[in-house]
This record gives structure tokens, sequence and C-alpha cells, in this order.
């Protein structure tokens, strides 16, 4: 495996490049992990046969994960976050620290300060997966694929409340501004494997968990894009179409927004 590093370096940077997020079009939306870009044992490091180990273990670890909860094994962002502003356009304010819910899994890889791979055990081995690859921030200002340590300038809003059932709520510690338009929101879009968005509750003691509940609903990575392509329907393990005119044809930003 001495070859890892480079490989695993020059693959992200053509990932970073690369508009696909299902590996070379081996895989489809919906069918799974394998063969995406978060397969990184088949994709992203060269194997003898010997030395393949599971694809799950990347961010999950039956033995020694860094958390009961998930098993996670990918080392978790501490950074700090800004949108270049304090609030949206509705008065709603944007949160400050990692502490987003799922969404804070997700940027353990995508934030641009935790090197891919930076894991507390991989093939029964402390930390040996290969770290300090260039980041994928693939979201970030500019879109280069260079991590911005966390300016999320331009990018959708993570850890807000959403205004379940037009009606305003608290999430991950903010409340719905006084200026959001209620009205211009589907009522409820969260609905299991039927649905092309997934809700979070906030239980108030900073613990998210999958499901819409009126007045602690809130938006993370998670709500638009599905890691395990399982509920995936287009590129970049989007829940929705990334093209379209309205809800019904699928088209993600219509599965909330009503314009």
């Amino acid at each position: 495996m001495k070859n890892i590093p480079h490989t695993l370096a020059v693959t992200l940077a053509l990932l970073a490049a690369s508009p696909m997020a299902f590996g070379g079009g081996t895989a489809m939306p919906g069918t799974g992990i394998y063969g995406t870009e978060h397969d990184f044992v088949n994709n992203h490091v060269p194997t003898d046969g010997a030395t393949e180990v599971g694809l799950c273990t990347i961010c999950h670890t039956p033995h020694s994960a860094l958390t009961t909860k998930l098993l996670w094994n990918q080392t978790l962002t501490t950074a700090r976050f800004n949108w270049g502003v304090a609030t949206t356009t509705g008065g709603t304010n944007l949160p400050n620290s990692a502490n987003l819910g799922p969404s804070t899994k997700c940027l353990s890889c995508h934030d641009g300060t935790v090197a891919v791979g930076d894991v507390n055990m991989f093939n029964g081995q402390r930390q040996a997966f290969p770290t300090g690859s260039t980041i994928i921030m693939r979201f970030a200002r500019g879109g280069n694929g260079v991590g911005y340590r966390g300016d999320m300038s331009g990018v959708h809003p993570i850890g807000v409340p959403y205004p379940l059932n037009n009606a305003t709520g608290t999430y991950n510690g903010m409340t719905t501004g006084n200026e959001v338009i209620l009205a211009e929101y589907i009522a409820n879009p969260h609905s299991p494997r039927t649905s092309s968005v997934k809700l979070y509750t906030d239980d108030g003691n900073g613990v998210m968990t999958p499901g819409a509940t009126a007045g602690t609903s809130g938006v993370e990575c998670t709500s638009c894009h599905d890691p395990h392509n399982k509920e995936a329907q287009d590129e970049f393990f989007v829940r929705g179409k990334l093209a379209g005119s309205s809800a019904a044809s699928g088209y993600i930003c219509m599965q909330c927004h009503i314009k």
C-alpha cells in the first residue's frame, strides 16, 4: 500500500475538478455507496486483495469508534463557521460553531480543516489510513476544491430552523427571522423515502434526530443530500433532481421553496 498517499491525493484532486459524484458513472443514484465517491476503499485506495477492507469503515468502525452513536470513525471538526453575513434575508440568525447537528459529520471531511482519512481506526490499526490529503470542499466559494476553513459564504444555510406547517420555530439555538415569508415554504416536505427532503428535530439539548416536529424542525446537509446514496435521485447524492421547474418534477429547490 506504499502508493496510497500519492494515489489518494491525485484522486481527490481529480474529484475536485470533476462534476461527477458517482464513481466515473459506475454507480447510479439510489444504488448504495459502492462505486460512488464516498466509496473510499474501492475508488480511492489501491488494493491487492489482502489489504482491502469494508467500504463503510472510513466513517464508521465497529471497534474503537470516537463515539458509540453511529460508531463514528472520522475526526470531527472543531472549526467555527461563517456565511459572510450574520443572518439570512429573512432575518434568521446563522450558526457559527461546529455544533451543527448531523452536519458536523459531513463537515469532518468537507470543512477544510480536517484531513480526509483522519480516522481513529482503519483495517485494524489506529490512524492507518493516509491523512493530510487535499480537502474536498466542493461547495466552497470559488469552487476549486480547496478548503476554505470555515468560510461558508454563498452556501445554503444549515443548522437553521425550517418553518414546518408554515409556522416559526427554533432549531440549534436559532429562531425563524421576523422577515421570513412563511407562505413561501412547503408546509411539510419531510416524508422518509417518499419525499426528496429530510428534516431533523432538535430536542432542546443539542441532540438532533431525523423527523419533523412542529416548532423544532431544522435543515442539515443531509436534508438535501444522502451520503449513503440510497434515497439520492441525482448527482452529488442529491435527494431531488438538479433540473426541473416544480415540486412534482422532483426539482430539489421546489421541495421546500414555493416560487
